[in-house]
């Protein structure tokens, strides 16, 4: 599941979306149906982890996102104009605490 979230996610990166258009299409094509929820939402599609991988969904309030790994993250909803990007996850850690997620 991780491998496939994080392969869509890669995917969407430039195209214009909100955070959780995403991370809800990362998840339908992992073979995990979900429809339109808000960020606090995705608490309910997997299990809390203290050790994240490449591939975890970052829950914050008001934001969600997937873990790319080596302290990046991929975020739609950014800059102010909802692009899709691959980032610093410090840029999420600043705004907020973080919950990691593995879906499954």
């Amino acid at each position: 599941v991780n491998a496939t979230l994080l392969a869509v996610a890669y995917g969407q990166v430039g195209i214009t979306q909100d955070c959780t258009a995403m991370v809800e299409k990362a998840l339908n094509a992992a073979g995990i149906p979900v429809g339109d929820i808000g960020p606090m939402g995705f608490m309910n599609y997997g299990k809390v982890v203290g050790d994240p991988q490449p591939g975890d969904i970052i829950v914050q309030s008001g934001h969600v996102a997937i873990y790319a790994g080596n302290g990046q993250a991929i975020s739609g909803g950014m800059n102010g104009v909802n692009a899709t990007m691959a980032h610093p996850l410090s840029w999420l850690t600043a705004t907020g605490p973080i919950t990691f997620v593995r879906a499954g």
